[in-house]
């Protein structure tokens, strides 16, 4: 391929490979200062889809952003479809990741342009499909440009392939449910990509695609700032926002995403975060607004009448205006600001409340100020309070979530099943519950889908270190404490209660021996 003329492009060097085709450096043959990068299908068989290349990828070529590749042409040659399009001096985010994580300063940088970008394309109907970190570019002066627009369609897979789990970490659980890709399916993958970029890591791992399917759909990801303890909280709620499992919760368009990185970046400014905001370099046409209807020939215009002097040029609006602001400086100096006791205070029955709205606001209007104006008082109790309430959101998603479940077999019954005694942490049970759904309905073509995640959760489970590597109640300072306190309230006397704690501790130690064991002793049975 090397020297020959694909398209209106001479090919000079091999940059790339990837499952689908070869990428090569190429300059146009009739303008040789035009450089692009050429991407021959060479996986690409089948000649339907090779014949509506050119269909296809026809609105990929009206895709004009700094942030986006541009696709120049596309055609065939040899048999073979291939496009051409903007060839991108840099590295890939794979690549960086390679020598670690990136600072959260710059995965917010790249998280507004791609957010810019997504939103030019979907403005067009685009979606990109395949987002990932080897499709995020980055040039020496920071600028991102995301490749392989669109080519996830035009190009799907064959039937035959198996996509790579590290590409799949990024897919939407849409695509393992077979439901439509939407906007907030791209949203999903750049939740993903901006995941790995600030952690270091993918949201899932797996050793089969089986496997990852299954923590695609069910699996919630360890929240970034558990691994990143520096991310501010409000990129570690937005990250988890993206990757909601239910698309309805994410943000709905891409211009919604770029409003609340907006808000974020405004929250972090007034902690005293500097951030190197990208500058816009594309105007979104879509969204220009039109030009002023063509002024008719000079010599037949009406004179025109002497327009009014702007409102805010009037000297009776403008000094009135001046001296409210003047003061409004002057008491934002002199008006006695909170203590920190009374932050704190106020902060209280906010958090208090059923209303998640009121935790906003209390972090927002209080804890937030406080922590910013008082960096050494109270900081044990504002982490407390923002744990507390991070634990409420997950446990009425997680509530939420359980209410929506309405098996449509006996097959998904028991999947579902052995899935919430797992993250219950009896895995006995759990391993019986996946065994009995692999032994009943092994045979039966229907439920295939149930088996097989059954199957990889058995795998996992396999997976796990020797049980006296894990937690175990009997060892654990807190549950022997509890039974200390039980015993000394039936020594004391108190029966009742001390029954009714016994009892408790002993649904809680089910399929835990040794603990069991140790509240029998403490009862004196």
């Amino acid at each position: 391929m090397i020297g020959a003329r694909v398209g209106n492009w001479y090919v000079e060097a091999e940059i790339g490979r990837g499952p689908l085709g070869v990428v090569y450096r190429a300059r146009g043959f009739d303008d040789p200062e035009r450089r692009a990068a050429v991407k021959v299908f060479t996986e690409v068989r089948d000649s339907s889809a090779v014949q509506k290349v050119t269909g296809e990828l026809l609105p990929l070529q009206r895709l004009e952003h700094a942030n986006i590749a541009r696709v120049y042409d596309c055609g065939t040659h040899g048999g073979l479809a291939f496009v051409a399009s903007e060839l991108i001096e840099g590295s890939d985010c794979a690549r960086l990741l390679e020598s670690g994580r990136r600072p959260w300063q710059e995965v917010l940088s790249i998280a507004v342009q791609a957010a810019r970008a997504l939103k030019h394309a979907h403005n067009r109907n685009v979606l990109h499909r395949d987002l990932k970190p080897a499709h995020f570019m980055l040039l020496p002066d920071g600028t991102l440009k995301i490749l392989a627009f669109g080519l996830a369609k035009a190009f799907p897979s064959p039937p035959s392939h198996t996509p790579a789990i590290g590409s799949g970490a990024y897919l939407p659980p849409e695509t393992a449910n077979g439901k439509p890709l939407t906007r907030r399916s791209d949203l999903y993958s750049l939740g993903g990509v901006l995941y790995t970029l600030v952690t270091g890591r993918p949201p899932f791992s797996a050793g089969s695609v089986v496997e990852l399917m299954h923590k695609q759909c069910y699996t919630l990801p360890e929240r970034p700032a558990m691994l990143v303890p520096e991310l501010p909280p409000e990129l570690d709620e937005f990250i988890c926002t993206l990757l909601d499992k239910n698309p309805s919760r994410r943000p709905g368009t891409a211009a919604a995403v770029i409003e609340e990185l907006e808000r974020i970046r405004g929250k972090l400014e007034r902690k005293g975060e500097q951030l190197a905001w990208p500058a816009k370099l594309t105007p979104d046409t879509a969204e220009t607004p039109a030009l002023p209807a063509a002024l008719g020939g000079v010599g037949d215009a009406p004179k025109a009448e002497p327009e009014p002097r702007p409102l805010m040029k009037r000297p009776a609006v403008v000094i009135p205006l001046f001296l409210a602001v003047v003061a409004a400086i002057i008491l934002a100096f002199t008006w006695p600001r909170k203590t920190a006791d009374e932050l704190y205070e106020a902060a209280q029955p906010l958090l208090a409340s059923d209303n998640p709205d009121d935790w906003d606001k209390a972090f927002e209007e209080y804890l937030d100020p406080l922590a910013q104006r008082y960096p050494d008082r109270y900081k044990e109790e504002i982490a407390a309070a923002r744990t507390k309430v991070r634990d409420q959101r997950e446990l009425r998603k997680a509530v939420g979530e359980g209410t929506k479940t309405n098996p449509r077999t006996a097959a998904e019954r028991g999947y579902l099943l052995g899935l919430r005694l797992a993250q219950a942490g009896e895995l006995d049970a759990a391993r019986k519950t996946w065994m009995a759904v692999d032994k009943a309905f092994a045979n039966i073509q229907s439920e295939k889908r149930w088996v097989d995640l059954a199957r990889a959760g058995i795998a996992a489970l396999d997976q796990l270190p020797p049980r006296s590597a894990r937690f175990s109640l009997e060892s654990d300072p807190v549950f022997r404490e509890a039974v200390t306190h039980a015993k000394a309230l039936a020594d004391a006397g108190k029966l009742e209660e001390a029954a009714a704690a016994f009892n408790a501790l002993e649904e809680l130690a089910q399929d835990d021996p040794p603990a069991r064991e140790l509240i029998r002793l403490a009862r004196g049975k």
